[in-house]
């Protein structure tokens, strides 16, 4: 076993050759090096092709996602922020769907890519991939493989993970960079590097430019650093502390440089309050608490029967109770999430809160552990620890994606006939004419327009009046054409009466022109 930082420092001076040698073998890299030959020659050539397995179905659970039509939240911090010059991208925390970090790889990834809804995915798609292998590997650092199995079975098939891994916003990154800052706060508590005490530092800071609202997650990430070094050390206490104060002002630092421009243009209040205009006080929230916190457990729940659901919370009673390891990272989990929530009275959208969906499959992870050894040693003494993980493991993945995949392909509102609405209406608009959508499908349209490299139409109060007025309504039986009209600041008796020109899975496009002019195009298919 290498030696801690604070061992090294204090030995005999050593000569340079010396030094060389031992910094390959040891400090931040060394130890990682040391740490890959560890695994590896600990790891049976069919765990590892077990683990393959788990991610694979992962990743496939992900590429069906991917393939889904877009959504309203996607299409609109697309089309309002990612097609703006760089410096609005930076700057402009308006809307709660520009996360910064994320907008930036959105940028660059329709750069490589082209014009596609996956190409607009791809960042947060990659960014779900890469937690799967990274938990596993906290967690098997922190207790044993096959806790480490179990786990990784429930992350591949979490809905809410794999739901927001297909979907163009920030999520996702995240929960990568809080799965990386909790790796190299592993490696900070044993042997008090000072590299990963700065690493834990920027991936923080990465995690809240991609999303504000991650504080939560960094705050939970220190808290369990502390924790763990206090308990863990006496002698060495004092200056592990100093790093750790170090990693914390770094992570202030950097969150402040990323955040610089947002500062300068809006003062620091955009940040916190991102696109809410709404002032909320004491009684609002005491109000509001209850109905956010259901919501927030009915999203949970919903991609499992209520019965499941149950088991879980069990389970992070009885993993609490079995493991002091993971006491420390509830006990974090609610010092991270508790005090932000009250200070910003808010609970927030459930999406908010999808990271402390790993600590909760861990906890399933460690109680199905001890459970299996329990029926091995009392019912089942042939039952081997290897086969029942891995038995264990398949039932898993199989019965939570059964049960997800219906729920996430219908919980966020998807527009499939976007697409071709928009190849209809590049068919038929002239220049000057006019398009007006409801407030749902009108970010999707804009979106689909602009995939198949058409002209986005003229803004409603700039074009020609003597130009035809198309209406889009993404939901005929939620919307009306009236409703449209006044959505888009006009009134329905200046124009003719409009015409149904495109009909498709309930989506209608409607055609009108002021009056006295001439008559609306014949539907699209008709002579």
């Amino acid at each position: 076993m290498s030696e801690s930082y604070y061992e090294r420092a204090s030995s005999p001076r050593r000569s340079r050759s010396q030094r060389k040698v031992e910094a390959e073998r040891t400090g931040f890299w060394g130890d990682l090096r040391t740490a890959r030959e560890h695994y590896t020659k600990r790891t049976s050539t069919g765990h590892k092709r077990f683990v393959l397995l788990l991610l694979l179905v992962g990743i496939g659970l992900r590429t069906w996602m991917l393939f889904q039509p877009i959504t309203h939240n996607e299409a609109y911090g697309f089309m309002r922020f990612a097609l703006q010059p760089m410096g609005t991208v930076l700057s402009d925390l308006g809307h709660t769907t520009n996360h910064i970090f994320h907008t930036l790889l959105m940028k660059a990834s329709v750069g490589l890519f082209g014009h596609s809804v996956v190409a607009i995915r791809l960042p947060a798609f990659m960014a779900g991939i890469m937690v799967m292998p990274l938990f596993y590997v906290f967690v098997r650092s922190m207790f044993n493989r096959y806790i480490a199995l179990l786990a990784l079975a429930l992350v591949a098939s979490s809905g809410g993970l794999i739901e927001y891994s297909a979907i163009a916003q920030g999520y996702s990154i995240t929960w990568c960079c809080m799965l990386l800052a909790l790796l190299g706060g592993r490696h900070f508590i044993k042997q008090g590097e000072p590299v990963s005490a700065i690493l834990v530092a920027f991936f923080s800071a990465l995690s809240v430019w991609a999303v504000p609202s991650s504080f939560t997650a960094v705050l939970m990430v220190y808290t369990w650093l502390l924790l763990s070094m206090m308990v863990k050390y006496d002698r060495s206490l004092r200056a592990r502390l100093l790093l750790y104060g170090v990693s914390v002002s770094v992570f202030f630092v950097l969150a402040a440089f990323f955040y610089t421009p947002v500062i300068l243009d809006h003062g620091p209040a955009q940040i916190i309050h991102q696109g809410e205009q709404s002032t909320m006080t004491w009684k609002k929230f005491s109000l509001r608490f209850g109905d956010s916190a259901l919501d927030l457990w009915a999203y949970f729940s919903g991609t499992a029967t209520a019965w499941l659901a149950l088991l879980g919370f069990i389970g992070v009673v009885q993993a609490a109770y079995i493991s002091s390891k993971f006491r420390t990272l509830c006990f974090a989990l609610l010092v991270g999430a508790v005090p932000v929530v009250l200070l910003s009275m808010d609970v927030g959208a459930p999406k908010r809160w999808l990271y402390t969906l790993f600590f909760f499959h861990l906890s399933s992870a460690i109680a199905l552990y001890y459970l299996l050894k329990l029926i091995q040693e009392k019912l089942v003494p042939a039952l081997g620890k290897r086969t029942r993980t891995v038995v264990t493991a398949c039932m898993l993945l199989v019965v939570f994606s059964w049960l997800a995949l219906p729920v996430i392909q219908d919980r966020i509102p998807r527009f499939a006939s976007a697409t071709a609405m928009a190849s209809a209406l590049h068919g038929l608009m002239q220049p000057g004419d006019r398009l007006y959508t409801d407030r749902d499908g009108g970010p999707p349209l804009q979106f689909a327009l602009w995939s198949i490299g058409a002209e986005l139409p003229t803004a409603p109060g700039s074009a020609r009046q003597d130009g035809t007025v198309y209406l889009y309504i993404a939901e005929a039986k939620k919307w009306t054409v009236e409703q449209v009209f006044a959505m888009n600041g006009s009134d329905p008796a200046a124009f003719t009466t409009p015409r149904v020109v495109k009909e498709r899975e309930g989506s209608m496009i409607f055609a009108a022109r002021s009056r006295g002019g001439v008559p609306s195009p014949s539907p699209v298919g008709e002579p």
